[in-house]
């Protein structure tokens, strides 16, 4: 139906097909987003972890880290096991010992993954 709309759109409104500028500036814009992304190194995705951790994050770092969704296959297993281990991230900083400790092993693997994709 979405398809559509644009096309009953144009024939029902023709004098405003201008407007239809902004739809393709949008999805330009998506397009080049998604073609321009840097995919994340394993690093940073162990430093997100390490500041979450910490309780040393701010703003949309929590955000940023549910959504990172690494597109290395071992990467995204440990990126996993990090949110399995502690729950949700913004609960991290007030985990008990255990809990974190398993966390800092993952973070831990997480780097040995940059040292050997070198």
């Amino acid at each position: 139906m979405s398809v559509i709309a644009p096309i009953i759109a144009i024939a029902v409104y023709p004098r405003a097909n201008w407007l239809f500028a902004f739809l393709l500036l949008g999805i330009a814009l998506f397009v080049v987003g998604v073609a321009t992304r840097k995919e994340a190194t394993p690093t940073e995705v162990a430093d997100r972890a390490e500041q979450l951790l910490d309780g040393s994050y701010t703003g949309y770092a929590v955000d940023d880290y549910e959504h990172l969704n690494p597109k290395s296959g071992q990467l995204k297993d440990l990126w996993r096991r990090t949110m399995g281990i502690g729950g949700l991230p913004e609960e991290w900083a007030g985990a008990d010992d255990g809990t974190k400790s398993r966390i800092r092993e993952v973070i831990t693997e997480i780097r040995r993954l940059e040292s050997t994709s070198r």
